[in-house]
């Protein structure tokens, strides 16, 4: 696995946060002009796989697209955890229409049951101690661009005491010729004390 951010310090977060993905890498939407919204991660079209090509290309190729791919995990991960601390309602946006959420061991799929389910939830401040990502090898997703996204760290809701927690993503990727919007197809969280609660 390619490790992409791990234990990000307040600086980190800060910087992260200043950087400018503008043909770069992904961005983030800040209106919801064309169709888009603020909690969609997008970036330019991924790299076209080398078919013929000499096994160097096809390394470089696969280096930016595991570069690209880690960078759209860790927009993601801002959005995700911002949208879920500030913006709950509208957090299904990040998620496909038939996306499977595992909480804690219990399953939710489909949109309208995650809405439901999100709005049960009390509200959060999640702190992220730690990003991880990879692509998802295209014969284990039918050709599908999947990125694996792991994160940890510490989650508060109200009402009651910290947990550490831990929590899967798998994003692919919904390409057009100008740009990709990743979206969460599964999503899988766990406390790390669930027996010390």
């Amino acid at each position: 696995m390619r490790k992409c951010r791990s234990h990000w310090s307040q600086g980190d977060r800060e910087r992260h946060q200043r950087r400018s993905y503008y043909y770069e890498g992904p961005h983030t939407s800040h209106s919801s002009c064309g169709g888009r919204t603020r909690e969609e991660v997008v970036t330019p079209p991924l790299p076209e796989h080398a078919a013929a090509g000499s096994p160097m290309a096809m390394s470089v190729d696969f280096k930016t697209y595991v570069d690209q791919a880690c960078r759209a995990a860790e927009e993601f991960v801002n959005i995700y955890y911002e949208t879920m601390d500030k913006r709950r309602r509208a957090l299904t946006r990040l998620y496909l229409d038939k996306a499977t959420l595992i909480w804690n061991g219990n399953a939710v799929s489909g949109l309208d049951a995650l809405n439901n389910f999100f709005d049960t939830l009390p509200s959060s401040e999640f702190q992220v101690n730690m990003l991880d990502c990879q692509p998802v090898h295209e014969q284990a997703t039918q050709s599908q661009t999947t990125v694996l996204v792991v994160t940890s760290g510490t989650v508060k809701f109200d009402g009651n005491k910290q947990h550490y927690f831990n929590q899967n993503f798998l994003l692919t990727a919904q390409s057009t010729p100008n740009n990709t919007v990743w979206k969460i197809a599964s999503d899988c969280f766990r406390f790390q004390d669930w027996s010390s609660s």
